[in-house]
């Protein structure tokens, strides 16, 4: 690839750039490297232009892992990755609209074809035809064939476009799914939740509804991780989010906060409710049975503690989490297995 890099404006002409380039670079199009190039040509990341740009300057290789780092660094905020959904989306909907026009078109034009055609033969048949009439009526049969054949190349390359554009849509959508979801026990992860729990609470809070956060954690995770292994425990923490998964309703945010700690916070719940919700995972949980995969053997019971709290409309939603924390901690102190509210 060429040191500079072609500015492209036309935002119809980034994907198609960015997909060569990439091929000329020998990086796969893999949606996370395919991201950070398309942001790069559409030159509205001054700082990502900047990097990228002393790299090639300096005669550094622009490879997968380079840009990998740039989408891990870059893209934690979501926002450019919506824009380029949106334009997507846009032109899903406009090349959508120019498939029907075209076939729209396609059908009238044959059908007109095949009634000059018809007409035509009648003329053709005809004793009193003058040659002036035939040479224009074949004129018209000619021109309509051409209309019909250009008009089913523009539906296969309308088609062909429909199809890319769904495509990088559904990329966009797997990039913008991952970047929010925690791998192992595909919850949200702390990004969205720091991200999604503002304006939650403010929503809550307008609507003069209670909110709720809880904190839990499992107990004893580090001696149970270090006893049986890192793949048991991460059996352990596939577990939990199996059981949140279970309980939680479409209005509420929860997710895997780090390690082994899970918040989650339940608008129109009250302390009480919280707490009751809160109890009904702690006791689903130890119901499940630990077994090692492999072996079949009996790992025990696993526990948690959860600390709760209700927003008394005045704290932020990092002031409501330590609080749920100091309250988690309380019950730790209590003998784990409990909820502390």
């Amino acid at each position: 690839m060429n040191e500079k890099t072609s500015v492209v404006t036309e935002p119809h002409r980034i994907g198609s750039t960015a997909v060569h380039e990439m091929a000329e670079m020998n990086i796969p199009p893999m949606p996370p490297f395919y991201h950070v190039w398309f942001a790069y040509l559409e030159k509205k990341n001054s700082e990502l232009i900047l990097e990228i740009e002393e790299r090639i300057n300096s005669h550094k290789q622009v490879d997968q892992y380079f840009l990998k780092d740039m989408h891990e660094k870059y893209f934690e905020n979501t926002q450019s990755t919506k824009r380029i959904e949106h334009f997507a989306g846009d032109m899903l909907q406009e090349t959508n609209t120019l498939k029907k026009l075209a076939t729209i078109f396609g059908s009238s034009a044959k059908e007109f074809c095949e009634d000059l055609s018809g007409f035509s033969q009648k003329i053709d048949a005809s004793t009193d035809c003058n040659p002036e009439t035939e040479e224009l009526l074949s004129s018209l049969v000619a021109t309509a064939q051409r209309a019909v054949e250009r008009n089913n190349g523009l539906e296969e390359n309308l088609t062909l476009a429909l199809a890319q554009i769904t495509s990088l849509q559904n990329a966009i959508g797997k990039i913008t799914t991952d970047a929010n979801t925690d791998p192992l026990t595909k919850l949200n992860n702390r990004r969205y939740f720091d991200r999604v729990a503002p304006e939650l609470l403010a929503a809550t809070r307008e609507d003069k509804k209670p909110i709720c956060f809880i904190i839990a954690d499992i107990d004893h995770f580090r001696q149970f991780n270090d006893k049986w292994g890192q793949q048991i425990g991460d059996q352990v923490l596939k577990l939990v989010g199996h059981v949140l998964r279970e309980n939680v309703k479409s209005q509420d945010l929860f997710a895997r906060y780090g390690g082994n700690e899970f918040v989650l916070a339940l608008p129109n719940k009250t302390l009480s409710d919280a707490a009751a919700f809160a109890d009904n995972i702690r006791v689903s949980i130890g119901k499940r049975k630990l077994v090692n995969k492999t072996t079949n053997d009996n790992l025990g019971r696993m526990t948690m503690s959860f600390g709760v709290v209700e927003s008394q409309n005045s704290e932020s939603p990092d002031e409501l989490i330590r609080a749920a924390d100091t309250a988690m901690s309380k019950a730790k102190e209590q003998g784990r297995d409990c909820v502390v509210s």
